[in-house]
């Protein structure tokens, strides 16, 4: 016995079923994702520390690991390590070396992004310093008048 339409209209009916299930979605506020949270201070003085540099990876050497070519601009990890040890990750990759043969390359790598927030805190304690020194520097002008 053969009911070609029947076993269709029953997929296409399991289809429409499913598609027809509706997914709630959970709206969570960014002060319950976010815990512990403080102000960045004195990030001026943890910048002064930072070396930026440029590079090149060894894309001969480790050609494996399909590493950017070219100039590349960023920090050692070793360097932000000390000012800011959360931005600094052991990055892995897995390759193939041979026939079932398969490896995992570890190295530290930092999380530049990161550091956006950070720029932005010392753009603002600069600022300040800015203001500061030019209220001083009016107050000079009016007492030489």
């Amino acid at each position: 016995m053969r009911y070609p339409l029947v076993s269709k209209g029953a997929v296409l009916g399991i289809l429409l079923s499913a598609a027809a299930l509706s997914v709630n979605a959970q709206k969570i506020e960014e002060q319950e994702l976010k815990v512990n949270v403080d102000k960045i201070s004195n990030s001026t003085e943890h910048l002064k520390n930072l070396q930026p540099v440029t590079f090149k990876y060894d894309v001969q050497k480790y050609k494996h690991l399909k590493l950017p070519a070219g100039e590349q601009y960023g920090f050692l990890a070793s360097n932000v390590q000390s000012e800011y040890p959360a931005m600094v990750y052991e990055a892995t990759k897995m390759y193939n070396q041979g026939k079932n043969n398969s490896k995992i390359a570890r190295y530290s790598e930092v999380q530049s992004e990161n550091l956006i927030p950070v720029l932005v805190a010392a753009i603002k304690e600069q600022q300040a310093e800015i203001e500061l020194l030019k209220k001083e520097l009016n107050l000079l002008k009016e007492k030489s008048k």
